[in-house]
């Protein structure tokens, strides 16, 4: 297993929508193994194929942040989330470094995503673990935790951000 090098803002593959994935390979396997030994090594919750530089719609969760716990979900989707954004809380990003900002987040959402057997599983989950799928989803679509709070907010954290 290898420690893959995150992408980080501003760079454009952070901003576009990644593929799906038609079949799971050796070369898709792989990938993953390295995903989550990056996810551990820089000490993350949870990271997307985008962070590493592969437009593939595939992430790597771990809410408790303990090895052995992580989660692979291939594809994955929302389906439902709770009326309630009540869950806001402060996030940050390792492709964002230095910075983070409070997201509002779903409470509850229920989510389907192929498992690393190309089992398609429906599941929901609640609280942390609901807002770290929810992050990991956003990059999937091209979307940073920026891109979730105010303009005004936005520019004042990329300002900071670029003189770190």
């Amino acid at each position: 297993m290898a420690v893959l090098k995150v992408v980080e803002y501003p760079d454009a593959l952070l901003s576009k929508k990644a593929k799906l994935i038609e079949k799971i390979t050796l070369k898709e396997l792989r990938l993953i193994e390295d995903m989550i030994e990056t996810m551990f090594k820089k000490e993350g919750v949870g990271i997307a194929a985008p962070q590493v530089g592969v437009s593939k719609r595939i992430i790597v969760i771990s809410p408790n942040a303990r090895r052995g716990e992580e989660r692979v979900l291939i594809n994955p989707e929302i389906l439902e989330s709770s009326e309630e954004n009540g869950m806001v809380s402060e996030e940050g990003c390792l492709s964002l470094p230095g910075i983070s900002c409070e997201v509002a987040r779903a409470k509850k959402v229920k989510y389907q995503a192929v498992d690393l057997n190309g089992v398609k599983r429906v599941e929901v989950a609640h609280d942390f673990p609901a807002r770290v799928l929810q992050h990991e989803i956003d990059h999937l679509n091209g979307r940073l935790i920026v891109d979730r709070i105010d303009f005004n907010r936005r520019q004042a954290l990329l300002a900071s951000y670029r003189r770190l």
